[in-house]
Formats: structure tokens, sequence, C-alpha cells
């Protein structure tokens, strides 16, 4: 899995316009477009696109987006 792949998959889920950066480095709670709703997108974006499970509490320990993509990629087998 490819930082390039994740952010694109990530930009369709939560429907992102292109202006919007998605660094690694992104905090998502500080966002004006991250929301519970989104966090389920996202849950689901790992089960459907990496076959990857992760819960809310994954989530709320990874804390960046850059967190959350090694999360997922550490689990991708």
């Amino acid at each position: 899995m490819e930082w390039k792949e994740f952010e694109e998959n990530v930009r369709d889920v939560l429907e992102l316009e292109d202006d919007i950066e998605l660094a690694p480095e992104l905090q998502l709670e500080d966002t004006d477009f991250w929301s519970s709703m989104h966090a389920l997108l996202i849950m689901a974006l790992a089960e459907s696109e990496y076959d990857v499970s992760i819960s809310g509490e994954d989530l709320r320990s990874s804390k960046t987006l850059g967190g959350l993509f090694e999360l997922i990629k550490q689990k991708v087998v």
C-alpha cells in the first residue's frame, strides 16, 4: 500500500475537494471536515479496500492521517 493510493481513497470516501491538503501530519480531529460520520466511512474504507478491521479506538489513537495510514499498512496481510 502506497501513501498516494491511500490519500486518493480517503479523498474519495470523504468527498474532499482537491484543494484540501491531506498530509501525513494532518490531525484529523482538528479539521473542519472530520466528524463521527467520516470516522465510520474510514472504518468502512479500511474494510472494503484493504480487508482490515479498525476500531474507533484505533482511529482515536492514530491521531494523524499518517498514523492511520501506518496502522492500516501494518494490518494488511
